[in-house]
């Protein structure tokens, strides 16, 4: 079903602020991604991708691809290779509408954050798989699935869109750029440079009409809430920061922050609280409880209590709308146009 994009349950709220974020490594805008190789074929192979340290190489454009994170499963719509896609793990969210309709023939094989075993996995026949990290989540072994290297043994290739190793605990690799280099691997092993940059140019327009709005504008003091009471759950680093600092901001919290307390959040003097939002949790009762928990917050007493859909600001081709919300709540007077998906 389209859309309005928010996010997940409250249930797996943590978990997933961690897949996106908090336990990041390395993006693909820096070591995960990588400028690609093309070689002056005519027919634009063989092509080689540096992705987190290893080099893939591919003869031919992948047939049959499973993606196990929704970014790259949006990404890959977007570039108009739906017909690739096998299956894909079960996602976060609803799909933007203009991608909907082409997501709801892809089987799923998984849930929200329960990807699919290795038995599944490896019977799809794939030749590309594709996770947000190449450690941990989709490829946890306890759990019981498939490693990269027990994927590689099938005769796949394995692609980490986001970051590289979700174990290591570097939250602050991930960036606004990350998309725009995952969209030019893509582009790069599909064949589909042209529409990979026509993509990207859309997305560095959306966030340039940012950063001039914002030039010259006081820098707001943010908080980026994401519920619970004690402690209290917040967003920082990696992608966040970047899309708080690209639109005016400054988060009031450091990059490696998860959980703060109640005395932390009361003493950070915020100007702005963005409340992040996944699917399940109820805006207006998270406002509720900042207003009456917060009341002396300069960001409680002047109203300034904003919702963002937190899958607005993951690092796929949602990014710059998220960017945009971003700058809207820190700078009411802007009314910038939001982004259509």
């Amino acid at each position: 079903m389209p859309r309005n994009r928010t996010g997940m349950t409250a249930a797996i709220t943590a978990s997933l602020i961690l897949a996106l974020a908090g336990c990041s490594s390395t993006a693909a805008g820096s070591s995960s991604g990588g400028s690609a190789d093309i070689a002056t074929t005519g027919s634009g192979y063989p092509v080689s991708i540096e992705n987190c340290g290893r080099t893939l190489t591919f003869d031919e454009a992948p047939e049959h691809v499973v993606s196990l994170w929704q970014a790259p499963t949006e990404m890959l719509i977007a570039l108009g290779l739906e017909d690739r896609i096998t299956s894909m793990a079960g996602n976060y969210a609803d799909f933007p509408d203009s991608l909907a309709e082409a997501a709801s023939s892809i089987p799923e094989i998984g849930s929200a954050m329960g990807w699919p075993s290795k038995e599944v996995l490896l019977t799809q026949g794939a030749d590309l798989v594709i996770g947000q990290s190449l450690t941990g989540y989709a490829f946890d072994t306890s759990q019981g699935y498939a490693s990269v290297e027990q994927i590689e043994e099938s005769g796949a290739q394995v692609y980490g869109a986001s970051i590289c190793d979700a174990d290591g605990g570097d939250a602050v690799a991930m960036t606004l750029d990350t998309t725009i280099q995952t969209l030019r691997d893509l582009g790069a092993i599909f064949d589909v440079s042209e529409r990979a940059e026509e993509v990207i140019a859309e997305l560095n327009a959306e966030r340039q009409a940012v950063v001039d709005a914002v030039d010259g504008l006081d820098t707001v003091d943010v908080a980026f809430y994401n519920g619970g009471e004690g402690p209290l759950i917040v967003l920082a680093g990696g992608i966040y920061d970047d899309a708080i600092e690209t639109a005016g901001g400054q988060n009031v919290f450091p990059a490696d922050s998860v959980y703060v307390s109640r005395e932390e959040f009361a003493a950070s003097d915020a100007d702005v609280i963005l409340v992040g939002t996944y699917q399940g949790q109820d805006f207006d009762t998270l406002r509720a409880y900042l207003e009456t928990t917060f009341p002396d917050l300069p960001a409680v007493a002047q109203g300034r209590i904003v919702e963002i859909p937190v899958d607005d600001t993951d690092a796929s081709v949602t990014v710059m709308r998220g960017l945009t919300e971003i700058a809207n709540a820190l700078h009411p007077d802007l009314d910038l146009p939001v982004p259509a998906t």
